[in-house]
């Protein structure tokens, strides 16, 4: 079990399974407030981080009822832990997306693991470019956690490695991609709505935002506030990656 307990994360338990021959193992995250998700891991997928962890028990304290009966996207969505999340709170009206179609595929199997019936939306789109023409009243984000890698370090990513890798864009350009999420949100955010933003400081959020004021003319649609402040350790999400630490 990985999770959050008072103020302290959970250790994991890492069940077998049989349910399907491509899955590594299955796992469960507890949100707080005997929230608790089930869910399956392959290499391709991103295992929940904390950071996840930390998105999901914010949208679990600060879920109201006006929150649970309007509609919910959630763009990146992964594992689609926050959408399930968001399901196992009540929301019906939810829709996921993800640039990875594998990605889409094992957020189906959970919501199967975790829920009798099928009722979220999963989409592959880049970020809302396969989206229909709607607005959301709560739309959540966990973009990637790494800027764009100069081009020596994106060499050694892009060097051949075994099947199962998670591919570069699933952890890095998250300044690229936040940039182009600003963007894009006025169009699917409600103008009474609300989008929560997991940003790591990896990115470069202050030099985000600045361009983000400046091709605004310092009066962009948004406003925003930081929320909360977690200091969390440097994961490596894969062995591949990890091993080019020495190298850089």
């Amino acid at each position: 079990m990985q999770g959050l307990i008072d103020h302290g994360i959970a250790g994991r338990l890492f069940l077998s399974s049989n349910r399907e021959k491509h899955l590594d193992d299955i796992y469960k995250i507890y949100f707080g407030l005997g929230q608790t998700l089930t869910l399956t891991h392959t290499p391709e997928v991103f295992k929940v981080s904390l950071a996840g962890i930390r998105l999901g028990h914010y949208l679990l304290q600060s879920a109201r009822p006006r929150t649970l009966n309007s509609s919910f996207l959630d763009i990146g969505t992964g594992s689609g832990v926050h959408a399930l999340l968001m399901r196992k709170l009540g929301s019906y009206d939810i829709t996921a997306t993800d640039i990875c179609k594998k990605s889409i595929t094992q957020a189906k199997i959970n919501e199967d693991i975790n829920f009798e019936k099928s009722s979220v939306s999963f989409l592959v789109s880049d970020l809302f470019s396969d989206l229909p023409e709607r607005q959301f009243q709560t739309i959540a984000f966990n973009p990637p956690g790494w800027r764009t890698p100069s081009q020596s370090l994106i060499k050694h990513l892009e060097m051949p490695t075994q099947n199962g890798q998670l591919p570069i864009r699933a952890m890095f350009y998250g300044d690229e991609v936040m940039s182009r999420f600003l963007e894009g949100l006025p169009r699917y955010l409600d103008p009474m709505g609300v989008a929560i933003v997991g940003l790591n400081s990896l990115v470069g959020i202050r030099e985000v935002l600045d361009k983000y004021n400046q091709k605004h003319n310092n009066q962009p649609p948004l406003i925003y506030r930081l929320i909360e402040r977690h200091t969390l350790p440097l994961i490596h999400y894969s062995t591949h990656w990890k091993a080019l630490e020495k190298k850089t």
